[in-house]
């Protein structure tokens, strides 16, 4: 029977499936006895009444990969908590030796799910009525007087306030009454910006301010030729959606809601009266007045092919913009400097639609002085060839800007590496790349080194200095017989805010060259601090480690295993169990003395019921325990 293949699924199982947050809430659930009218079809699919805020319809089967799959009429639809509720209870029933009962073909959620094409993945291309219905729909209309109509029309109207505001609106518009349908949207707005956006994830509450119905009215304005009206609420839109989303705590839910009415201020935007560069200059300013993104579709019109004359009055007005802006004093801040650096590129990138390519260098150049915008100016200078003007402003740049930025300092370090391998200077870029090391010590530096050095044939003598820097602080250039010329740069810093031998580092090293003795050499060398073991990724230490020494990598993932045990919390079990089951894997010769282990291991912590739950699926056991 179908319905045997539910009786089989372990936790893990169900975490694959919908994730261990989901399950955790779909087992509450079903706890509390929220699932009702649980019925099995003839074909395997359970049904059950599940009740969240709302009592919800869902509908689970069995897919070909083991894992179930769940359809539901909640506002998350698929593979949610609800779905998990509905396993759930078929599980305990079963284990109670319950009998399920079948569900009726004319069960009221089977005809729901039907109704709604709700037969498997949600298919995005599907139009909100299908064809057949909107048939059924026309046919049923056409034999209505005009008094039934209107009848129907007011009965559907109080049943659906929605589409009888859409239906006032629309009057007032033929009515010629726009300016109180404009007054009141602009208040419609402003009330609903003002209460921000949440989410309270451990009781799955939150609150998304919908801007559905503003989205509709709009668009209404816009289709009835009003494109200058939505282009004002546009304004009010753009303003009062930065401030809420600023207030909002709601990963992203509030503004993506408002970004959705933005195309339509695009389109009013591109039938508006306003003059060609007007409207360019429209949708600079809205953008330069977003830090949230919302406003990405007037970017893009802004990418679109406009009027060589346009853009140049539009960068005429940008200049103008740039000169009375003020940055100075206390304003002196990174945010302001943000700023103006937004309102340079759109001037540069109108500069480039002009073709008043001329004019940007030296924007560059005086932009780089006032913002620290140096990168800029030297990613231009390079693309056109002029290596001399690059370096020269790459030097004032690091000595400029990078104490405080040191990120705009690495990138022009990068870009000086760039020029000296254009010149073919090739002992220079190993040494700037060894320069890069010191500053940062990673993999990934340690990489570049190697590979310039190679490209010179020095790297057997760099390594080597480059490895007793880590262990004893002497930098590389100081040691004898090094190889490579000097920089030209002022001297890193780096080696004096270090510690040495620099254990996370040489471990890394070790790791990127395959040499787990040497992995485990200085992972035994790692000093014990105050308040803990020095701070060492120690599954990739294990996981290098564990053919060359596998009783070690499973001591290692033992410990952090029992670690985050101790920590009693759902997350924490979920994580030590990834540990475990890389410890098992490496130990496997052990089999017997691996069992005892983890047997010890529950019988330690049997008072924590999520650790047996996953501990359980981990071996893979059902949740279904036979009866005896």
């Amino acid at each position: 029977m179908p319905l045997d293949r539910f009786a089989g699924l372990t936790w893990d199982n169900l975490d694959k499936w919908a994730g261990s947050r989901i399950v955790s809430r779909g087992k509450n659930y079903q706890r509390q006895g929220r699932v009702s009218a649980l019925a099995a079809t003839e074909d395997g699919v359970l049904i059950a009444w599940v009740q969240g805020s709302e009592r919800y319809a869902t509908k689970v089967k069995m897919e070909d990969d083991g894992l179930p799959d769940s359809i539901c009429t909640c506002p998350y639809e698929f593979d949610c908590k609800h779905g998990v509720a509905v396993v759930l209870e078929y599980l305990k029933r079963i284990e109670r030796g319950e009998r399920v009962p079948k569900a009726h073909k004319d069960d009221e959620r089977l005809q729901l799910f039907e109704h709604e094409g709700w037969d498997g993945e949600p298919d995005e291309d599907e139009p909100a009525i299908r064809y057949d219905i909107k048939g059924e729909i026309d046919s049923f209309l056409k034999g209505k007087t005009k008094g039934q109509l209107i009848e129907l029309i007011l009965e559907l109207a109080d049943q659906y306030p929605d589409m009888g505001q859409a239906l006032a609106d629309r009057r007032q518009i033929v009515s010629g009454d726009v300016k109180f349908m404009v007054t009141r949207l602009r208040k419609d707005i402003r009330e609903l910006g003002e209460e921000p956006g949440w989410q309270n994830y451990w009781q799955g509450e939150r609150y998304t301010p919908d801007y559905f119905n503003i989205r509709t009215k709009l668009e209404i304005l816009l289709k009835a030729g009003h494109a200058d009206e939505v282009l004002t609420l546009g304004q009010e839109l753009i303003s009062t959606g930065v401030r809420q989303i600023m207030e909002s705590h709601d990963e992203g839910e509030t503004a993506m809601d408002i970004s959705e009415c933005m195309p339509v201020i695009v389109k009013a935007l591109d039938q508006s009266s306003l003059a060609a560069a007007d409207k360019l200059v429209w949708a600079v300013d809205a953008v330069l007045k977003d830090e949230f993104d919302l406003c990405e579709p007037m970017a893009e019109y802004l990418m679109r092919r406009h009027k060589k004359y346009d853009w140049s009055l539009l960068a005429d007005w940008l200049l103008e913009r740039l000169k009375t802006f003020k940055l100075s004093g206390k304003e002196d801040t990174f945010s302001i400097r943000y700023r103006r650096d937004r309102l340079s590129d759109w001037t540069i990138h109108a500069l480039e639609r002009a073709g008043r390519t001329g004019e940007i260098i030296p924007l560059c150049e005086v932009e780089a002085k006032k913002t620290g915008s140096y990168d800029r100016l030297v990613t231009r200078l390079v693309a056109n060839r002029r290596y001399e003007d690059a370096e020269g402003w790459i030097l004032e740049g690091i000595r400029e800007v990078g104490q405080q930025w040191p990120g705009i300092a690495a990138s022009l370090r990068e870009k000086l590496r760039v020029i000296r391998g254009r010149q073919g200077n090739w002992l220079a870029v190993a040494a700037l790349q060894v320069d890069e090391f010191v500053r940062h010590p990673s993999q990934e530096t340690y990489k570049g080194c190697k590979k310039a050095s190679e490209k010179v044939k020095v790297w057997s003598k760099v390594r080597q200095c480059i490895l007793t820097y880590l262990e004893s602080g002497i930098p590389a250039w100081e040691q004898q017989d090094w190889p490579l010329p000097e920089t030209g740069l002022e001297q890193p810093d780096a080696l004096h805010q270090n510690q040495f031998p620099m254990i996370n580092e040489l471990i890394d090293i070790a790791i990127f060259e395959q040499k787990p003795d040497q992995v485990l050499r200085w992972y035994d060398q790692r000093p014990k601090r105050r308040f803990g073991w020095y701070n060492l990724d120690e599954d990739r230490i294990a996981s290098a480690i564990k053919t060359h020494a596998p009783d070690r990598a499973v001591a290692i993932w033992k410990e952090l295993a029992e670690g985050l045990i101790a920590q009693v919390k759902p997350r924490a079990y979920q994580e030590a169990a990834k540990y475990l089951r890389k410890a098992g894997q490496a130990g496997q010769e052990k089999h017997e003395e691996w069992n005892q282990y983890l047997q010890e291991l529950k019988e330690t912590h049997f008072r924590k019921r999520r650790f047996i739950e996953i501990m359980e699926g981990m071996e893979g056991k059902p949740i279904v325990k036979k009866r005896r």
